[in-house]
């Protein structure tokens, strides 16, 4: 994104030097050339053009080629479809060769083998093959030189890939060239010699615990593998006056903003809703009236009876939600948190795991690193993994994590991912 963002400034600096003079002044009168960047960065991004899993070079150019046709057409608009822009048409022309290009090489570059760092992993059991399924799902950063066994540890991995001993890892790592150790170790007690770790670190090689490897490489915490003491010496899950006041503007600024495009909307959103299933209308219902008279309390499922075909496309569309951004500048909810879970359902996920009351650190909110991440939870199972999630949220907890958030919404909402 930062380098399509300079390749677009220089984009415009040579349209305007090498103009005709009389030209080169009517294009600082032109809106287009002033939202000329941010709308070709702003459409790249929600046709995924910066998604790290994209390596083709056709999809690539794919995504590029839409991106600024969409652009064009917005840059267009903008002006009033007055006349053919030809400095506009020759830029946009220029922007897709250089995004095109610069693309494919930093994806060259990226996953590149001259760029990985050589690590090892302490353990043979499960966390372990855990972490060699992760590295195999995002390549390019790290490249797995191999094992390195102990005294207690289940060995689950394949033998040819054991180095060696805890014992031998400091000549392990000299002779490998190894960047870090990540510490997966299935029983730790009496399990590691803390000497020779002492030397490799001064070598330069860096230490990392199991937790803290999983949340760089999934963008989630794994629960089941932190205690107490992690979360207390973790440099994160620390809600400063300032982030809780750098919240609370957000959620104003989103709340009132949402609200005042959506607002003229309401009454036929409440029309159709009557229509369509009647009943109360409370919070832009989605479901039936007396819908669990039956089944009782359950997850929501696809195609689940409980909810008519209008209250489908209200979840697809977030619509339902709208009312809560009330709840939101009343200060009961966040704009963007964990969502909150049904009571008859807490007890059940406290149960299957712990550190679920930890996400109440923050508000609940509208939509959340979960919501974006994650599929629509439909179970137990889904839950305890948006949990994950919302651990991740709390612990990273920043202005551009929040804006990250808001943007992927934003396209959750356009393609329609995720409800039920």
């Amino acid at each position: 994104m930062g380098g399509d963002t300079i390749a677009g400034v220089t984009i415009l600096f040579m349209l305007q030097k090498t103009a005709p003079k009389e030209l080169a002044a009517e294009l600082f009168s032109q809106t287009w050339f002033f939202l000329f960047v941010p709308v070709l960065i702003f459409c790249s991004y929600f046709c995924n053009i910066y998604s790290t899993k994209t390596r083709l070079f056709k999809t690539i150019a794919i995504r590029s080629i839409v991106a600024t046709a969409i652009s064009f057409l917005i840059l267009m608009l903008i002006n009033r479809l007055s006349s053919v822009l030809w400095p506009l048409v020759f830029g946009m022309i220029s922007f897709i060769v250089v995004q095109i290009s610069w693309r494919s090489v930093y994806r060259a570059i990226t996953f590149s083998s001259f760029l990985e760092k050589n690590i090892i992993v302490i353990g043979t059991g499960t966390k372990a093959l855990e972490i060699n399924h992760m590295l195999s799902t995002n390549p390019g950063k790290y490249s797995l030189s191999g094992y390195i066994s102990t005294d207690l540890d289940p060995v689950d991995v394949e033998a040819d890939k054991i180095l060696g001993h805890i014992d031998d890892i400091v000549a392990i790592c000299r002779q490998y060239r190894i960047h870090s150790i990540v510490m997966a170790l299935t029983e730790r007690r009496g399990n590691l010699a803390i000497n020779k770790l002492v030397s490799c670190k001064l070598m330069g090689v860096r230490i990392i615990d199991y937790p803290n490897f999983y949340e760089t490489m999934t963008g989630k915490i794994p629960v089941e593998s932190i205690n107490p003491s992690w979360l207390v010496q973790s440099s994160g899950f620390l809600i400063t006056p300032f982030i809780r006041v750098m919240k609370r503007f957000l959620d104003i600024l989103l709340s009132f903003t949402v609200l005042v495009i959506t607002l003229p909307l309401f009454p036929v959103f409440i029309y159709l809703i009557k229509y369509k299933s009647p009943g109360p209308i409370f919070k832009f219902r989605s479901m039936s009236t007396d819908a669990e008279t039956k089944t009782g309390v359950a997850w929501t499922n696809e195609n689940d009876p409980r909810i008519p075909v209008f209250g489908h496309f209200l979840r697809k569309t977030r619509i339902d939600e709208l009312p809560q951004l009330i709840n939101v500048l009343k200060g009961e909810m966040s704009f963007i948190g964990p969502r909150p879970e049904r009571l008859e359902f807490v007890e059940k996920i406290c149960e299957a795991t712990p550190y679920y009351m930890e996400r109440h650190a923050v508000k609940p909110g509208i939509t959340g690193w979960a919501q974006v991440r994650y599929p629509y939870g439909a179970s137990l199972g889904d839950s305890v993994e948006k949990l994950r999630y919302d651990l991740y949220y709390i612990n990273n907890l920043s202005v551009f994590l929040e804006l990250l958030i808001v943007f992927e919404t934003i396209k959750v909402v356009i393609f329609r991912k995720g409800g039920r």
